[in-house]
């Protein structure tokens, strides 16, 4: 069932670009290299789902696009590989970890679209792609809400500063259903002029995507905002929440939450630099359990240079560490409170 879907897929793909006769093909490349001080046995930097590798040149992500638009019918295959991709796919069916987007779209009305298939997150600021975010490796907000998503999304446009999308989807970040539950989300972005944009996007449904017979209902919840005060100054807050049912038993809610805070400041045309701080409280342990007593109550600093080397080349270099409540973070043999990264990025697109 999942080969048949994956090539009725590229056979409308194929119907979509001969009417179109044009495709469009992309590309994009993240290199990096990390240092993490803590020199992690097993390689992998802590709480990172990208650039998540400790002390070796590696692959972040790596995509080819192809993509078709006609005046009432779109259609994007995307593929990817990379560590970003081995980290937060591995719970995929291997002929589908290597799949970034696969989607089709329909124009219902001139400002109505239907888009079906494997589609990127509608929640959060950040995205899976390092040169479109204002720092390079991701705030925790990022790295634990949905990257992807597969389902069917209606997005209405009513005028210039209105977005409005409406989505039914198979459970949080996932392609193949699990269970039989499907859960539902919103988005409404808002532009009141061209400096400032407003955020609001949600999940309700069936969060683990675990067995029928395990049901949590899991209600999250995304804000944030831009503002660029100058040409040159630019700020960025993110406030997430999520609420989960204790237990299949015990239907309490218990909740964890994530703030963070971006200050971008533009240099000249080749150069700009961002601070971040953000902080991941979840000291019921439903998305990072630990074990220790607050489970994961961590705080974080980075500090991020860039250098545009082209207009599709950038090079960026970041400093981050991470301060935790309990000693959650291995050094050698023994857990301590912090957890400092350093990591150089190359990237190149076109």
């Amino acid at each position: 069932m999942k080969t048949k879907f994956v090539l009725l897929f590229f056979l409308t793909i194929s119907i979509v670009t001969a009417q179109n006769n044009a495709i469009k093909i992309s590309g994009f490349a993240d290199v990096y290299y990390a240092y993490n001080f803590n020199k992690p046995s097993d390689q992998n930097i802590p709480l990172a789902y990208n650039h998540s590798r400790h002390n070796e040149v590696n692959v972040n992500n790596l995509l080819l696009g192809f993509k078709s638009n006609t005046e009432r019918v779109r259609a994007n295959a995307v593929f990817h590989t990379g560590t970003y991709v081995q980290a937060n796919y591995s719970a995929e069916p291997p002929l589908l970890r290597y799949i970034n987007e696969a989607n089709v779209g329909m124009k219902l009305h001139k400002k109505v679209w239907v888009d079906v298939g494997i589609i990127p997150s509608h929640i959060g600021l950040e995205t899976a792609i390092s040169k479109d975010n204002w720092t390079l490796t991701r705030s925790f907000c990022a790295e634990n809400s949905p990257y992807y998503e597969s389902g069917a999304k209606v997005t209405f446009l009513p005028n210039d500063k209105w977005t409005l999308v409406a989505l039914v989807l198979n459970g949080w970040q996932n392609i193949i259903e699990k269970n039989s539950n499907k859960a539902v989300g919103v988005q409404a972005q808002f532009y009141p002029n061209k400096k400032v944009l407003f955020n609001y996007s949600n999940f309700i449904g069936e969060g683990r995507n675990s067995p029928d017979s395990i049901m949590l209902l899991r209600h999250f919840h995304d804000f944030f905002c831009t503002y660029s005060i100058t040409d040159k100054l630019a700020l960025a807050a993110v406030f997430d929440m999520g609420f989960e049912q204790k237990s299949s038993i015990d239907k309490q809610a218990i909740f964890w939450y994530s703030p963070a805070l971006f200050i971008k400041y533009k240099m000249n045309s080749d150069y700009s630099s961002c601070i971040r701080f953000d902080y991941f409280g979840d000291k019921n342990g439903i998305v990072i359990p630990t074990g220790t007593p607050n489970n994961t109550e961590v705080s974080a600093i980075s500090i991020n240079i860039d250098y545009a080397i082209l207009e599709n080349m950038l090079f960026r270099i970041e400093a981050k560490e991470f301060v935790s409540k309990d000693k959650v973070f291995r050094n050698n043999v023994v857990f301590v409170n912090n957890s400092a990264t350093i990591v150089g990025s190359l990237a190149i697109s076109f």
